[in-house]
């Protein structure tokens, strides 16, 4: 790998596994509940069935089978930075790549803010240098890796393995997915839905899941977006940004003082740089919009 990453350019997202039968499992769970349906056999093309379908997707039925709904995602060369937040979620499994037992291949993710400033770029860069120089010279010396990996940045990229149900998927949206507070793994998330609906689509292309399933998917996980988007309102109460990136006006006059002292200026984030190179296709409702803004200003 290269020494380093401009930003987050080398970070990339694929769909390892889900439930392709989601729809009929949903079913065989629902139908438990009434005496009357529990004979009754899964068929896409019962109207009965497509009800029941619809009542758990809008959350009028039991949410039950779409908590058993399980997605398997890879996620390529995030930092050891959005490892750390995205192994918060307390409802999903992770499976990291190990830097104990093997050597490292050298990647720092090099936030684009300071990429772009050249006094900051030359001493990162020297900095990246001279830790991966270390490291070797402490491999070369006999130095175990598991020892030898202190000595690494935290921008240090890894892989993993991420399996999570779509209700805590779609509910991890709140923040993650914020721009006020969310950067990196902000893009993680954008990815993840991108890869997920990119699947289904192709797959019921290609007759491997029915329509119900593709129905269930879709109609989940299609609205994910940061929290406030529903009402197009900014509910951001961090003091970091504020409502730094002005999406949508402040819910209210609180929000509206914290933006207004908000510790540091939004526009000279990684993030807001790093939101105006996104192709289209990852943009939510409304920023291109919102970007298009920011640079008249």
């Amino acid at each position: 790998m290269k020494a380093y990453s401009k930003g987050y350019e080398d970070i990339s997202v694929e769909v390892i596994d889900y439930n392709k039968d989601l729809a009929r499992h949903a079913w065989n769970c629902y139908r438990m509940t009434w005496k009357e349906l529990q004979n009754v056999e899964y068929d896409v093309n019962n109207e009965r069935i497509e009800q029941a379908i619809n009542d758990i997707i809008t959350y009028r039925a039991l949410p039950m089978p779409r908590e058993q709904a399980i997605i398997t995602f890879r996620i390529n060369n995030i930092s050891r930075v959005c490892l750390a937040q995205i192994t918060r979620q307390r409802k999903a499994c992770f499976n990291v790549e190990s830097q104990m037992p093997r050597q490292i291949e050298h990647n720092v993710i090099v936030p684009l803010n300071i990429f772009e400033d050249k006094e900051l770029n030359e001493d990162a860069i020297k900095l990246i240098e001279a830790s991966q120089k270390l490291y070797d010279k402490c491999i070369e010396k006999g130095i175990p890796p598991q020892d030898a990996r202190y000595v690494t940045l935290h921008g240090q990229t890894t892989s993993l393995v991420y399996v999570v149900d779509i209700n805590t998927f779609v509910g991890s949206f709140g923040q993650r997915c914020e721009n006020n507070i969310a950067d990196e793994i902000n893009l993680v998330y954008r990815l993840c839905k991108k890869a997920i609906l990119d699947k289904i689509d192709k797959d019921f292309y290609n007759d491997e899941i029915d329509v119900l399933t593709w129905k269930m998917y879709s109609k989940i996980i299609k609205p994910a977006d940061c929290q406030g988007a529903k009402q197009k309102v900014c509910l951001n109460y961090d003091k970091v940004f504020g409502n730094g990136a002005q999406r949508y006006h402040s819910a209210n006059k609180e929000i509206e003082e914290i933006t207004k002292n908000a510790d540091y200026d939004f526009k000279k984030s990684a993030w807001y740089l790093e939101l105006q190179r996104l192709p289209e296709d990852l943009l939510f409702v409304d920023e291109k919009e919102m970007i298009e803004q920011w640079k008249k200003n």
